[in-house]
């Protein structure tokens, strides 16, 4: 077990690696300046003005070298420093990842909920038509962006049925059922996005199980369905759902950048899209990178749990070595 540990540390480490070169480089390859965008017009510069604003910046320096800087930064705890408001990185991270903690949060408890419902719900009932339309759920789901379902959502329960209206932040220790208001919609569109690819693994992973002959020997002696399914085929199908969870858990970072946006959430995401119309480098890069880190550390204790709950998965590693 910890040699399999090891090898799943040492590879979340390298993609980090990876990633930070990866979100650095492209950054640099983007077209734009962000000294132009700081001065605030292209035009009517002095160049010696603009030079001297990107040596401030550091922006002079080979691309290799300014990645060393940020890099030592990232490792001494210095963030670095927004190129516009002159807030430190990590206040800025400190003041964002609140919302979209909590909206992620949200997201993912509804995602649960309606996969284990909608997945669960036509093995018990033996239903064709309901089967179906989870199918065209789980299809449509998959297929359309986040914030499709956000504008639909908007135009349905805001504009048309007035029921939920479309409120701007507040945050919960302010005014609870204010927040609770705010976070409705965009909760319910993560929830949707992200549903659709858990039932999708659940149900295939049902469907195995179902079949299997521990299965077939309880309905041999006559336990009722629902019970079946509740008690040996459920629990058997999590395990292989358990990576599904996993990825969503990690995607549902990338989701909340375009749904905040939607919606404007304050949250890292909303900050994200700032920071690129400004080509303010030091936020972009390690506000990512922070999102990177989170999903390479959840699919790292997935992995870890994947191999507590199944010894095969630790003997294959060890055979292949």
């Amino acid at each position: 077990m910890t040699r399999y540990v090891l090898r799943r540390l040492g590879a979340s480490a390298l993609m980090l690696v990876l990633v930070s070169i990866l979100i650095f480089v492209v950054l640099r390859l983007l077209p734009g300046d962000p000294t132009i965008t700081k001065v605030g017009a292209a035009q009517g510069i002095d160049p010696r003005a603009l030079a001297e604003l990107r040596g401030e910046l550091g922006l002079n320096d080979p691309i290799p070298v300014q990645y060393w800087h940020w890099v030592a930064g990232l490792f001494s705890g210095d963030l670095g420093r927004s190129y516009f408001s002159q807030f430190d990185v990590d206040v800025l991270i400190g003041q964002r990842i609140g919302p979209t903690l909590e909206l992620s949060f949200a997201g993912v408890v509804l995602a649960v909920v309606l996969a284990l419902v909608l997945a669960v719900a036509p093995t018990v009932l033996r239903s064709k038509w309901l089967g179906r339309f989870v199918g065209g759920y789980t299809t449509l789901g998959m297929a359309a962006p986040p914030f499709v379902f956000g504008i639909v959502l908007i135009a349905l329960f805001t504009v048309k049925l007035g029921i939920v209206g479309n409120k701007d932040y507040v945050a919960p220790t302010t005014d609870f059922f204010g927040n609770l208001a705010a976070l409705t919609l965009p909760a319910l569109t993560l929830g949707i996005c992200l549903s659709a690819p858990l039932i999708k693994y659940l149900r295939a992973s049902l469907s195995e199980v179902e079949g299997s002959q521990h299965v077939r020997t309880a309905v041999g002696k006559g336990i009722r369905r629902r019970a079946v399914v509740l008690r040996h085929v459920l629990p058997n199908a999590l395990l292989p759902a358990l990576t599904s969870l996993g990825i969503t858990v990690g995607a549902v970072l990338s989701g909340a950048v375009v749904v905040e946006y939607v919606f404007r959430w304050p949250g890292l995401g909303s900050l994200i899209v700032d920071s690129v119309y400004k080509r303010d480098y030091a936020v972009i890069q390690s506000t990512v990178l922070l999102l990177a880190a989170i999903f390479v550390l959840v699919n790292l204790v997935v992995d870890i749990l994947y191999g507590v709950l199944d010894p095969r998965l630790r003997v294959g590693e060890v055979a292949a070595a």
